[in-house]
């Protein structure tokens, strides 16, 4: 994949901004490679600033409570993982992968972990081929953690429900008085 500077990006963005040219026009004359890369680096800095057109220096690491807050928020608030990516400022792949963790494994699976290297080229003879599943054991604060999140889930469940019988006995009644 070929990477782009952070001043040609900030020139390419200007230009669209400053002109009536399209995202097809400006990826043309610029031979730039990605369909959908020119309206990525626009709405980017439309949302961030220009600021977010320069390189990552480092992968983010996001505490446990983080995570927590946004697949609660997802949960909660009837809004796509891709939503509450936008709102936390993080990428769609991070919430969907917390979600999914936290579907799998709970509070226990969104610890932070520790990067390891990539893959090594010498296999030891005697190490097993498939690696045992990895259940982690939470801690009391993450099994209360678990819990508040399983209860304000219910919480909401239990409000949609409440609103929904509120709109029908409603709808009841206004009936009943028609007759």
């Amino acid at each position: 994949m070929i990477q782009y500077s952070s001043e040609f990006k900030s020139k390419v963005v200007n230009e669209y901004l400053d002109t009536d040219i399209s995202f097809q026009a400006l990826r043309l004359k610029y031979h730039i490679g990605g369909h959908s890369l020119v309206s990525d680096w626009v709405h980017s800095v439309q949302r961030q600033g220009l600021g977010s057109l320069k390189p990552k220096q480092r992968i983010p690491r996001h505490s446990q409570d983080f995570k927590l807050n946004v697949v609660n928020y997802i949960q909660t608030n009837e809004v796509s993982c891709r939503q509450a990516a936008q709102r936390f400022g993080v990428s769609r792949s991070c919430a969907y992968r917390w979600m999914r963790i936290y579907q799998e494994q709970g509070v226990a699976g969104l610890r932070p972990t520790l990067r390891e290297g990539g893959p090594t080229l010498n296999k030891p003879e005697n190490k097993p081929e498939n690696k045992p599943e990895n259940h982690l054991t939470p801690t009391k604060e993450e099994q209360y953690q678990q819990e508040i999140s399983e209860l304000k889930h219910q919480l909401f469940e239990a409000k949609l429900d409440r609103d929904i019988l509120k709109a029908l006995a409603a709808i009841t009644e206004k009936q009943r008085k028609q007759k």
